[in-house]
């Protein structure tokens, strides 16, 4: 009787470690260790960037929370990925920046169009984002975004806002030096092979 115990948790126990395995190769994208340090260092920062941004310059938002890092093509040296804000406002109502509104498909946060990343020659991390004026910033060795990074204009972002407002997603977000400042940022790192549904 122990012997059929045994065997059946065996088998139970095979199945969990295949279905473990067979989730992260379907779910996790197929980065090296040095480059999936990189990617979640230089989304943090581009996070942090965003975040900041909508904080310090909208009012009546309650919270800016981050998808995963989408990766969604696996190349040989890096892939092509991006973040997606969703905000929360004062009234219960969240809506995603980059979501299509009727016709219109808003851009993504992510490599190219606001983040670069790269190895320089002696295998140092390279994380460069673009300010308000779309010039590159080395932020190489920050841990937080530092006050060159800030942005003080963001017209991709206001534009994408402003259909969520009219188009009723969002309510009482207003652009206003104001801001809001109790509004609480939730970063996430987490790497995720595919987009965003």
């Amino acid at each position: 009787m122990r012997r059929k115990w045994v065997k059946i948790i065996s088998i139970f126990l095979l199945i969990l470690s295949g279905s473990y395995f067979f989730h992260n190769k379907i779910t996790k994208p197929n980065l090296g260790p040095k480059t999936t340090r990189l990617y979640k260092r230089g989304f943090r920062l581009l996070e942090e960037q965003i975040g900041t941004y909508i904080k310090d310059h909208y009012t009546g938002i309650e919270k800016i929370e981050f998808s995963p890092i989408y990766v969604t093509e696996e190349g040989s040296t890096f892939s092509n990925a991006y973040v997606r804000p969703t905000i929360y406002d004062k009234y219960g109502n969240k809506a995603t920046l980059g979501d299509k509104i009727k016709k219109f498909i808003p851009l993504s946060y992510g490599l190219i169009s606001d983040i670069v990343l790269d190895f320089d020659g002696g295998g140092n991390e390279v994380i460069e984002l673009l300010d308000s004026n779309d010039k590159s910033v080395d932020v190489s060795n920050e841990e937080h975004l530092p006050k060159k990074a800030i942005l003080t204009e963001a017209r991709s972002t206001d534009e994408n806002i402003s259909l969520l407002v009219d188009n009723g997603h969002l309510r009482g977000v207003v652009k206003d030096k104001k801001g809001s400042p109790n509004a609480e940022i939730v970063y996430n790192t987490e790497l995720q092979k595919g987009g965003a549904e």
